[in-house]
């Protein structure tokens, strides 16, 4: 089987591929409650595969995921979005340690700490040669926090160029990829991308309670594989696209 994940590959095999389609895809994800039918680590998880799948179709290169180092005070489904403390409940986490003072650092100063993380990958990306650096965002506000980022060092790096974006931010709008926090999108992403991490049968005699951690049409009656399968391949191509156009920016 070809490889594709950069830490794995040998020098001479990276040089190789790298004279073909120098480009990184470059997942970011965090943990965070995404319903009791699939893994916490859903976002990381779908940004990885469709990584991996976007390098094994360009010839590029599938780099490690970032899974730390987000905030965890702000833009969090456990700190900000989780109706009636239902999914810290179900977790049988402790309320307390859900505060904005818990971390020591203010909101602002995590999303500073992440972004000068991101800017750090980005140069790391440009030394090791790569021109293209498409950054896949699993959680949504992580793109919002990449942005700056990514137009800095665009500017100060023209032989790399870079792009940072949702699964929904790399195709043109389309009704076959949608947005939504464990529902109807992410269930059926994941149940394509790794079915080994969803697990539906859980919900049995337990078709109409109220979900905890789902924002969006119910993944019960409106989440499918081939919902997934289609969306996702769409999602890859168009990172593909993406990366061929960043390398031609470069003009080298």
């Amino acid at each position: 089987m070809e490889k594709v994940k950069y830490a794995e590959m040998l020098p001479h095999e990276i040089l190789i591929r790298r004279q073909k389609f120098p480009a990184a895809f470059v997942g970011l994800g965090i943990l965070e409650y995404h319903g009791e039918h699939q893994a916490v680590g859903l976002d990381a998880l779908k940004a990885e595969k469709l990584c991996e799948l976007a390098a094994a179709k360009s010839g590029g290169f599938a780099f490690p995921t970032l899974w730390y180092g987000e905030p965890r005070v702000c833009r969090f489904l456990e700190f900000d979005c989780d109706k009636g403390d239902m999914a810290k409940a179900k977790m049988q986490f402790k309320l307390e340690k859900f505060s904005a003072t818990y971390y020591g650092t203010t909101a602002e100063e995590q999303v500073k700490a992440y972004q000068n993380l991101l800017y750090h990958m980005l140069i790391e990306m440009n030394t090791l040669e790569m021109r293209a650096v498409c950054l896949m965002a699993g959680h949504f506000p992580l793109a919002d926090f990449a942005q700056p980022v990514v137009e800095k060092f665009n500017q100060n790096f023209k032989d790399t160029q870079a792009f940072a974006g949702t699964e929904f931010h790399y195709p043109p709008p389309s009704e076959f990829v949608g947005k939504d926090h464990a529902a109807k999108w992410e269930t059926s992403y994941l149940w394509y991308l790794r079915p080994d991490c969803v697990d539906m049968s859980v919900y049995l005699g337990h078709e109409t309670e109220e979900l905890a951690g789902v924002i969006g049409a119910d993944p019960r009656r409106e989440a499918s594989v081939e919902t997934g399968r289609r969306a996702c391949n769409l999602i890859v191509e168009a990172m593909v696209k993406k990366a061929e156009e960043l390398i031609q920016r470069t003009g080298t």
